[in-house]
């Protein structure tokens, strides 16, 4: 028998044990709005954003420049990138936020909506886990494809009629389209915090017990370290205490929950591992410069 063409015994041609990176797609939000102000002094959030807009007049302003939204581009905005926000030449609020809005459905059209003072805004926001939501800050804006629009459609006539349940095949096309967005990313912009297994084990670690107490003890444990040896490797693959980090992730955690759920911010605070509300609150306007109750508020 010709050893070439011979079938190998495990059904498998290569003895090479293959390793993928493991993520997962995480949506949190999906919405088709009619926009008259948004205009905003800085957005950062901890999630990933994807914008389309069905006519031009909005602006993202990024490190001194400016992208305009528009039909034919899809922009894709990593997590924690500061940037500004208006509509058309609004004035931009020295502070806080201009916001008016709410939600196309059958009711509304492009026809029947004054395009000179209205915008059409699809966003999405998702996540894609440690370590890949680290990715690099920036603004990156797609040509609109034949293929995207064809998801951008499906996915915008679902919203015209239901804005709360999402059907798997929808989902699926949210997921691609993330998915397509994702690998036309820059190789190089991934900006992965570490490749140390030991403390991609503990951010998992940490991820799956932010409401818990996390002392440096806790934590050396887990990753069958001293405390002292694990703290100095931490910090030194990391950039930043191991507290400092587990503070972050906690008020990163507590903005996907005050955008994208229905719990209480006393429920949000015991969720992410603050010892009660006024902590919490105090901890979060040091970070994040406005107080729970406002960062709810701001949306789009």
């Amino acid at each position: 028998m010709n050893q070439q063409n011979k079938m190998p015994h495990t059904g498998d041609p290569s003895n090479v044990i293959q390793h993928f990176p493991k993520y997962q797609i995480q949506l949190l939000c999906c919405r088709h709005w009619w926009l008259e102000k948004w205009e905003f002094k800085e957005l950062s959030f901890p999630y990933w954003r994807i914008y389309h807009n069905s006519s031009s007049g909005a602006v993202i302003i990024y490190n001194g420049k400016e992208y305009q939204l528009a039909s034919n581009k899809v922009i894709m905005i990593p997590p924690n990138t500061s940037y500004a926000t208006r509509l058309y030449n609004n004035r931009i609020p020295k502070a806080g936020y201009s916001l008016k809005g709410g939600r196309v459905n059958t009711n509304f059209s492009e026809e029947t909506l004054h395009l000179d003072q209205y915008i059409l805004h699809l966003f999405i926001h998702f996540n894609i886990g440690i370590p890949y939501d680290t990715f690099h800050p920036g603004i990156f804006c797609f040509d609109l494809t034949d293929h995207l629009l064809e998801k951008l459609q499906k996915i915008k006539r679902h919203l015209n009629y239901e804005n709360a349940k999402f059907s798997f095949p929808i989902s699926l096309a949210l997921k691609s389209l993330i998915t397509d967005l994702l690998a036309e990313l820059p190789e190089e912009s991934w900006n992965i915090l570490t490749k140390n297994h030991r403390i991609l084990e503990s951010f998992n670690f940490i991820e799956q017990n932010i409401n818990k107490d996390l002392n440096n003890s806790v934590l050396a444990e887990n990753a069958n370290m001293s405390t002292n040896a694990f703290i100095h490797l931490f910090s030194s693959e990391t950039g930043m205490s191991p507290q400092k980090y587990i503070r972050q992730k906690r008020i990163n955690q507590a903005c996907i929950l005050l955008h994208h759920s229905s719990f209480t911010i006393d429920q949000i605070a015991f969720k992410t591992g603050f010892a009660n509300r006024y902590h919490f609150s105090k901890i979060f306007k040091e970070v994040s410069g406005l107080s729970p109750a406002r960062y709810k508020k701001v949306l789009a």
